[in-house]
């Protein structure tokens, strides 16, 4: 049975892929945390890990020796990206050169999670091989952990994606939740309706991958939702499809809300590449924030 570790297990999308992989595969997690947010699903095969730490990293990938490595482990806070650069650039950049560096006495593939904030928003849509130009420290340190995979011995596959939502155990707030926990608290909220691109519905994400390793599809791939739209109607859906008040989210533009990282104000994907690979697409907004609503209300999060 192939081994399978997921770095960031603890996250939206590590808890994902640890829930799509649970079946065929004996499948490990780690993350930063002790505590581990899956436990129904690892158990034992959870561990704590500082990717950070070379020497760390090192020992436990040769005490595992895992098949498959998907990393989803970021620091993806962009506005905290710009003032604490060098934690930015240690959890984002330098550790691939970590897991690069211990995968090279087994040779695993390796799946590592990238963004749309690699481009500048300029020339959208995008696909697979136009060329990146990120604005940001957070878009920039994640274009040097994509270079670090390219250069690797390693057979990779890269997944840009982008505005992942859904839902899982102690995971930080992504957008669906700020938005469900802003106005079930009766609360206005402003959102931007000049940054465009497509919400993608984090299973879509996992099933994604699972597809592309089945078919030992590798390079890099654009996954995102299958349907484009600005940030402000993506909010007025989210309340549409969770019954909640839509007059309280309000209009507003980047420049007003003067956010500390620059954002690409389009970074829509063109997802041919993917179709046509794997002869299936993501969802589109309102069946995934459904989606959502039906696992949020199973599992009660």
């Amino acid at each position: 049975m192939k081994k399978i570790l997921v770095i960031g297990s603890n996250g939206l999308l590590g808890q994902s892929l640890v829930k799509r992989f649970n079946s065929g595969f004996d499948v490990y997690g780690c993350s930063i945390e002790h505590e581990n947010y899956t436990n129904f699903l690892l158990g034992e095969n959870y561990f704590k890990l500082d990717i950070t730490s070379r020497t760390d990293v090192k020992n436990f990938f040769l005490s595992i020796q895992p098949d498959v490595v998907i990393n989803a482990a970021a620091y993806t806070n962009v506005d905290k990206c710009e003032e604490d650069r060098d934690t930015c650039w240690a959890v984002n950049a330098r550790s691939l050169e970590n897991i690069v560096e211990a995968c090279k006495v087994f040779l695993p593939i390796l799946v590592h999670i990238s963004t749309d904030y690699i481009f500048d928003g300029k020339n959208a849509p995008y696909k697979e091989n136009d060329i990146p130009n990120p604005h940001g420290f957070y878009g920039k340190s994640k274009l040097a952990a994509e270079k670090v995979v390219k250069e690797s011995i390693l057979e990779y596959i890269i997944i840009r994606t982008q505005i992942l939502y859904g839902a899982g155990e102690n995971v930080k707030n992504n957008f669906v939740l700020w938005v469900l926990d802003k106005l079930k608290s009766n609360q206005k909220i402003h959102v931007v309706n000049d940054q465009i691109g497509n919400p993608t519905y984090v299973d879509d994400v996992s099933e994604t991958i699972y597809k592309l390793l089945g078919l030992n599809e590798y390079g890099i791939f654009h996954i995102s939702g299958s349907e484009e739209c600005n940030r402000y109607e993506f909010a007025k859906k989210i309340a549409d499809v969770f019954d909640l008040e839509g007059s309280l989210i309000d209009e507003t533009t980047t420049s007003e809300l003067k956010q500390k990282a620059p954002r690409p104000m389009n970074s829509t994907f063109i997802l041919d590449k993917l179709f046509n690979k794997i002869d299936w697409l993501p969802n589109d907004v309102l069946t995934g924030l459904n989606k959502m609503k039906k696992q949020l209300e199973e599992n009660e999060y």
